[in-house]
């Protein structure tokens, strides 16, 4: 089964397109479009990221233009057991532990923890990502509290910080809302 996802970037002109391929009994497979202003600059890139039944991450390759048609590579490998290597093998020890990524200017990675855990309403998990910060595509261990208050709202917060965000979501997870960030305008 295939699907579509489109998100209009709110604070930035911008939107990323993922179709969703989910018809392999093992994984499924979300690819990415991005188009993104930065600093006077549009950038253009996109990922494909694939995640297990469990939606634990097993893999992610994100491109992104580094200047207009000269592109910069992320690739990570994980066998979904909190080990990770990059595209020469090589084990990246920092991200010992860790199951989820979160790409800064996607909305579609604030599912990830959600789907895995099989958060349901009222229930807390604190969280630990590999966060990879746009536009240098700089890795970052980041701790995240995620909050389920309804069926339809995530909230999550970094430890210690008094800043909230409510992400409005669908009956799969998928944000729908972000405010001042994104809004999904396929499907509405």
């Amino acid at each position: 089964m295939t699907s579509e996802l489109i998100w209009q970037h709110l604070e930035a002109p911008g939107w990323e397109h993922v179709r969703v391929i989910s018809d392999h009994p093992g994984w499924t497979v979300f690819d990415s479009i991005l188009v993104r202003e930065d600093s006077g600059q549009v950038l253009r890139g996109g990922y494909t990221l694939v995640v297990d039944k469990q939606w634990r991450t097993l893999e992610l390759r994100f491109m992104l233009e580094s200047a207009p048609g000269s592109m910069q590579g992320v690739h990570l490998i994980s066998e979904g057991d909190g080990r990770w290597s990059d595209a020469n093998e090589q084990h990246i020890p920092e991200l010992d532990g860790i199951l989820d990524v979160d790409i800064q200017w996607s909305p579609l990675t604030n599912t990830l923890p959600l789907r895995r855990l099989n958060m349901t309403e009222g229930s807390h998990h604190d969280v630990r990502l590999a966060y990879i910060a746009l536009p240098d595509l700089a890795l970052q261990v980041v701790d995240q509290h995620y909050h389920r208050p309804n069926a339809s709202t995530l909230e999550f917060s970094a430890p210690g910080s008094p800043e909230k965000y409510l992400i409005k979501t669908d009956q799969d997870g998928y944000v729908s809302d972000y405010p001042e960030l994104f809004t999904r305008t396929w499907p509405r």
